[in-house]
């Protein structure tokens, strides 16, 4: 097989990451399912223990899941091609921040009971 009419792309740009040109989107919905998994154990472990950060790490757990939702129904919803991957890694992005965002939430409800 000849790969001779394809040359590498040596951009630096982050929109010349080939999950970002050519990928079918698995690649999103794996490291998603990743760290869904890793964020529902922390976020579990704070509401079993109970304490004032529970409803924070409830509202939490559900911002990420309705994150992962939404990089599930693109997949399967959104044409493939840059605007379906653009649309997975912003939902990567957003259940990520909002992770974040809601453990600092608890960490910080948690300081301010105890």
């Amino acid at each position: 097989m000849d790969n001779s009419s394809r040359e590498p792309i040596e951009s630096r740009r982050i929109s010349d990451q080939p999950s970002l040109r050519g990928s079918s989107g698995t690649i999103w919905i794996v490291a998603g399912g990743i760290f869904l998994v890793v964020i529902v154990g922390v976020l579990a472990v704070i509401i079993f223990s109970g304490g004032p950060a529970v409803p924070t790490a409830i509202t939490t757990l559900v911002i990420a899941v309705v994150f992962y939702l939404v990089l599930l129904i693109a997949r399967f919803t959104v044409r493939p091609g840059r605007a379906r991957l653009w649309v997975m890694a912003a939902a990567m992005i957003g259940m990520a921040v909002a992770s974040l965002v809601g453990l600092v939430l608890c960490v910080g409800a948690a300081a301010g009971g105890a």
